[in-house]
């Protein structure tokens, strides 16, 4: 199905005798000279497509392991070490939807109730820090980033925060270059930018129907004719 320099992804062919994976392992592993080993086994598993292409990205997938209550996430934004708890559950959550419709639609509907929540300031603004890695000095940024932000602010607090170390925040008003841009994990948080954390759930949802045929517009779409808060989110 797929190949990239280190793992191969394989699926039955329908109507054929299947081979085991151990066998197929072995066999290829033989013919090629190099020893390969079976991972694992999905019952399904989906490629997100990159942003200008309909063809899956090989280092962007997620799926059902089989025969467990498990899934697997490689690349998409709840194994990327800065996104917020927040946007990591509301994204395994629409993974679980797909795994129980395989319908878009379906998926938007639990997406609704994680919007909800955040628009109506339902949030604890603990659920959406946002962790990264400081790479040099503050004085060596030449870009106002939100990171350059919350370091900023951190030395405005006596809190140094050197080349290797981290530096985490919420964003409470995107808008702004300052550092009034954010706020620390570590200050006493009773705000978030709504607009920005709406922006990073949408975008996590369109990893996970994107497979599906479905881009942000499609999500946008939908949640428009959405007029009333969904009962899941109260």
């Amino acid at each position: 199905m797929h190949s990239i320099v280190d793992g191969v992804w394989v699926t039955p062919i329908e109507e054929e005798e299947q081979t085991s994976p151990s066998a197929l392992v072995s066999e290829i592993s033989t013919q090629v000279a190099i020893r390969l080993e079976h991972e694992a086994h999905y019952d399904w598993i989906a490629f997100v497509p990159l942003r200008d292409s309909d063809a899956g990205a090989l280092t962007k997938y997620f799926g059902k392991v089989a025969g467990e209550d498990e899934y697997k996430y490689r690349g998409i934004e709840c194994r990327q070490r800065s996104t917020p708890s927040y946007i990591d559950e509301a994204q395994k959550a629409l993974i679980r939807a797909v795994d129980a419709y395989r319908d878009s639609e379906a998926v938007c509907e639990e997406l609704r109730s994680w919007v909800d929540r955040l628009e109506r300031g339902a949030v604890d603004p603990c659920e959406l820090v946002i962790t990264n890695r400081v790479s040099k000095k503050r004085e060596d940024y030449t870009q106002s980033t939100r990171s350059v932000a919350a370091l900023e602010r951190a030395a405005d607090l006596g809190l140094v925060r050197a080349p290797g170390q981290s530096v985490s925040y919420v964003v409470v008003d995107d808008s702004k270059q300052s550092r009034e841009r954010v706020q620390l994990a570590s200050e006493e948080l009773d705000e978030y930018d709504v607009e920005f954390y709406r922006e990073l759930l949408v975008r996590a949802a369109a990893s996970v129907v994107s497979p599906l045929g479905w881009r942000e517009s499609d999500i946008e779409q939908e949640l428009g004719q959405y007029t009333e808060s969904s009962l899941l989110s109260f």
